[in-house]
C-alpha cells in the first residue's frame, strides 16, 4: 500500500533543481560532510545524526553516524511518515523531545510498535537563496531535548553546511562558464578549429602527451611545435591560452557574517571538552 506523500515546500521545483546542481545526489562524497554529522551527534548527545539532501522524490543521506546500516548514498521516500521530510517546510528547527507524546507523531507505526526513536531534532539546511536544500537530523531512543546553547551550535553547523553547498554550486557554474568562454576564444583564433583540436590544445596546456598527428592542425597554425619528439606550445599558443583566460586564480572566499566562522570553530570544540 502506497503512503501519502509528505507536504512539499512552495518553491519545490527550483529548490530540488538547486539540490541536483550540487552534484551530491548521485555522488554523495560523505567524507566532506562526515564531521558535521559527528559534531551534531556529540553536541546534542543523541544516538544518531545525519545530513541529508532532498530531491523531488527522495531523502538522500549524505553523511551519518550512529546507524547500524550504511545510509550514505541511499534513497528514502519522502512520504508522510518521514519526519525529516517535514523539516524543510520551515526555516526553524523541528524539536520534539518525545514523539510518543506529540499530537502529530504519536501514532507513527514505529512509535506504536516500539521500534522507533522518541527524541527528535531536525534542522533545515537553508542556502543563500533561502532554499531548504536538506536537513541535519538527530534521533535518540529515549526522550531527549536540546538546550538553548545546543540549538545555537547546531544552527551554526547547518549554516556551515549551507555555505559548503553554495560554494560547490558556485564553483561548478564558474568552471562551466570558463570552459565555454575559452572554447569561444579558441574558435575565434581560426574558425576551422574543431572540438578535437580544442581537446588536444587543452591536453597540451595540462602537460599531457599528444601525438604529432592529433596536433597537426595546431602545428600548422603555429600554436604548437614538435621539439625532441614532444609537442609543446609556442609563444602564439601561450598567448592564445592567456586570451582564453584559463590561468589559475585563487578561489573566491565567501565569509560568514561577523565573527561567525571563528565562533563556529571555537564554540564547537569548546562544547566537546
Amino acid at each position: 500500500m502506497s503512503l501519502e506523500l509528505a507536504p512539499r515546500p512552495a518553491n519545490e521545483e527550483i529548490r530540488a533543481k538547486t539540490v541536483v546542481s550540487t552534484g551530491l545526489i548521485d555522488s554523495p562524497e560523505p567524507e566532506l560532510f562526515q564531521i558535521y554529522s559527528d559534531l551534531a551527534k556529540d553536541i546534542s548527545g543523541f544516538d544518531k545524526a545525519s545530513f541529508s539532501l532532498y530531491d523531488l522524490d527522495f531523502q538522500c543521506p549524505i553523511s551519518s553516524t550512529g546507524y547500524e546500516e550504511d545510509r550514505n548514498g541511499q534513497k528514502y521516500a519522502r512520504d508522510s511518515l518521514n519526519v525529516c521530510s517535514h523539516v524543510i517546510l520551515d526555516s526553524e528547527p523541528l524539536l520534539i523531545s518525545d514523539l510518543s507524546k506529540d499530537k502529530n507523531w504519536k501514532n507513527h507505526p514505529k512509535i506504536l510498535n516500539g521500534t522507533g526513536s522518541l527524541g527528535y531534532a531536525g534542522f533545515p539546511v537553508i542556502n543563500k537563496d533561502n532554499y531548504a536544500l536538506g536537513t541535519l537530523c538527530m534521533l535518540n531512543k529515549e526522550p531527549k531535548c536540546l538546550n538553548q546553547n545546543q540549538v545555537g551550535l547546531l544552527k551554526k553547523i547547518t549554516a556551515n553546511i549551507a555555505l559548503m553547498l553554495d560554494l560547490r554550486i558556485e564553483q561548478k557554474e564558474i568552471t562551466t562558464k570558463k570552459i565555454l568562454d575559452s572554447l569561444v576564444n579558441f574558435i575565434k583564433f581560426d574558425s576551422e578549429l574543431s572540438i578535437k583540436d580544442f581537446e588536444t590544445f587543452m591536453s597540451l596546456t595540462s602537460n599531457l602527451k599528444v601525438s604529432s598527428i592529433s596536433a597537426k592542425r595546431l602545428i600548422d597554425l603555429g600554436l604548437c611545435k614538435e621539439e625532441n619528439s614532444n609537442i609543446e606550445l609556442t609563444r602564439i599558443g601561450r598567448e592564445l591560452l592567456s586570451d582564453m583566460q584559463l590561468t589559475t586564480r585563487p578561489m573566491k572566499k565567501i565569509k560568514l557574517s561577523g565573527s561567525q566562522a571563528e565562533d563556529l570553530i571555537d564554540d564547537m570544540f569548546e562544547e566537546l571538552k
